[in-house]
Order: structure tokens, then C-alpha cells, then sequence
């Protein structure tokens, strides 16, 4: 069987928009497409042979989205989330830029974020793709990064410095070295699955406390596996891949007012990273300016709740 060029895994939850799922079987070309839904949720009718769908063995977000990446074998690798759109195009687009970039780790797809409701710009039709061949670079390494808006360059991602010395005012929860150009999250990216399958490995075996005793964070697999790549890997200074400029190839809505975004403690999982990368500073600045947080957040979750349930009472009253 021929190795498609793309695995898109997507993690699931009941009551997938039906718009959704016709727009993820659009998608032109050699790809393999994942779902991985929660434990005893029902297989969608689907005939389409690209389509693979699991039950993960629990259900949250980390490890639905783990079982689905342990499962693809595309070349390349996108995880997504189950109401974001891509490009119809979008094995095409990884193609040609792995074609012509073969020793990148990771291609950035351009996004355009929608409001909740507005269905003219979510399902418009999609512009037609670029030829990758016929595009420049630019980025801080040159210092022509102010072109990362013109429609015919992409920016260089560098990878991140992981090799910043700690800063004790992380501490008061002052950390600056994640400001820069280049990425920390691996989601909505498009990534070698070679890279990504090996890193995987490191981050199961990290998980194990002690015999079958494991540690399974709910959330959030998107930065620790971003950063996780990026420290097993690494190479001071390297440039891992490019940013797509527009037209965009992924849309994303924002949620309903009643499920608002909120910060969640990634933290939790993320404490992972120091446990297979202890020696690397930029990482204790990320672990010890979350862990200040969290008296703040809790103090402010409770507060919310307290009003919420005062409004409560004014309503039943």
C-alpha cells in the first residue's frame, strides 16, 4: 500500500457539525484521515477509504489526539481539531513545500479566525494555491521580516531557544523568552511524521510512574509536543520551516458565547518536558511562570463562580 503524503488526525466528540465532516472529505488527494473519538461513541457512516476512525481507550483531549498520531503513517502529519477547516488542497500545498524544502520539520499553515455565527466567510470558497516553487523567505536571520505580509513570501520559523539560561523572575512570573518568531505548539501545523512518531515514544515513556502506574494529563498535548520535538532535536539557531502567508488554509470559528476560551492549566502536562529535558533553561521559565499562576487563576475561577451562582439566584427569584 502506498504511504499517503498527509495524516490529518482529528479528535472527536459527539455531535459533529455535519457541514464539518462534508468539508474534511473535500480534501483532495493521498491523504489518510483520522478520527479519534472517545471511548463507546458511534462510528460515523462513512465510505470514504481514507477514512479511519478509532475509539480511544479514554476520552480527553490529550490522549484522543495521542491515539490517533500513534496510528497515522503519512509522511507528513496535521492535527486539527474537530471545528476547524482546511484548504481543500491542502496535500498538495504539503507537497510541494516539502518538495522543495526536504530537510524542514514543519510547514505553518496561514489562518483565518471567524466569528462565531458567520457562516458567509466560513464557507466561502476557498482561493485557489500558490506555487510554492515561485515564492521567496524572509525572517529576522536576514532581517527582512517586515515582508511577511506580501502575498508571494513565507517567514522563516527558527527553532526555539531552548538553550536561554533560567531567569529567576519567572518566579514572579515574568517570562519574555517565548516572545520571538518562533513556535512553541505543534497544532495546525503540518509536521514530519518520522520526527513526530519519535517523540511520541519519549513522551509515552515519560508518562510511566512506576509499573502500571501512569500519569495521563487531560490537556494539552499542543504545546508539549511542540516544544517536545524542538528539544530532542535540537540545534541552536536551526531554521525548522516556513509560515504560509494569505490566502489562509485553515479556518477556525470562535466558539458560542456559552463556551467562551478560557486558559486551561497546561502546566500539568507540560511538567513532562522537564522530565525528559531537564537541561534546558527556556523550559523551567515556561513550567515555573505557569506554576505562579495558578493561586491567581484559582482565586479567579472561584470568583466566577461565586457570581455566576448570585446570578443565578436573581434569576430564580
Amino acid at each position: 500500500m502506498t504511504q499517503p503524503i498527509l495524516s490529518i488526525v482529528v479528535p472527536t466528540r459527539e455531535g459533529l457539525p455535519e457541514y464539518w465532516i462534508e468539508t474534511l472529505l473535500k480534501i483532495n488527494g493521498d491523504v489518510e484521515l483520522i478520527l479519534s473519538h472517545p471511548p463507546g461513541m458511534k462510528k460515523l457512516p462513512i465510505s470514504d477509504p481514507r477514512m479511519q476512525q478509532i475509539n480511544s481507550s479514554f476520552r480527553g483531549e490529550i490522549i484522543q489526539r495521542m491515539t490517533g498520531l500513534v496510528n497515522a503513517s503519512g509522511k507528513y502529519i496535521l492535527t486539527v481539531n474537530c471545528d476547524e477547516l482546511l484548504h481543500p488542497d491542502i496535500a498538495e500545498i504539503t507537497r510541494q513545500y516539502f518538495t522543495k524544502y526536504p530537510d524542514s520539520w514543519v510547514l505553518r499553515l496561514n489562518r483565518k479566525d471567524v466569528k462565531y455565527g458567520d457562516e458567509a466567510s466560513l464557507k466561502s470558497p476557498w482561493e485557489s494555491i500558490f506555487n510554492i516553487d515561485e515564492m521567496n523567505t524572509c525572517g529576522v536571520r536576514t532581517g527582512d521580516q517586515n515582508l511577511q505580509n506580501q502575498p508571494n513570501y513565507m517567514v522563516e520559523i527558527p527553532i526555539a531557544p531552548l538553550h536561554n539560561k533560567f531567569n529567576p523572575l519567572c518566579l514572579l512570573g515574568k517570562r519574555k523568552d517565548h516572545q520571538g518568531w518562533h513556535t512553541e505548539n505543534f497544532d495546525k501545523k503540518v509536521w514530519k511524521n518520522e520526527i513526530v512518531q519519535a517523540t511520541l515514544a519519549d513522551i509515552r515513556d515519560a508518562m510511566i510512574l512506576s509499573g502500571p502506574f501512569k500519569y495521563f494529563p487531560f490537556w494539552c498535548l499542543d504545546r508539549l509536543l511542540g516544544l517536545s520535538i524542538q528539544a530532542k532535536y535540537y540545534e541552536q539557531g536551526k531554521i525548522i520551516g516556513h509560515k504560509l502567508p494569505k490566502p489562509e488554509q485553515i479556518r477556525i470559528e470562535d466558539n458560542p458565547p456559552e463556551y467562551k476560551r478560557s486558559k486551561r492549566f497546561y502546566v500539568f502536562a507540560e511538567l513532562l518536558l522537564l522530565k525528559n529535558n531537564p537541561q534546558y533553561g527556556y523550559l523551567w521559565n515556561l513550567i515555573l511562570a505557569q506554576l505562579t499562576e495558578i493561586p491567581v487563576r484559582a482565586v479567579s475561577s472561584v470568583s466566577r463562580q461565586l457570581s455566576k451562582n448570585k446570578m443565578q439566584k436573581i434569576t430564580d427569584g
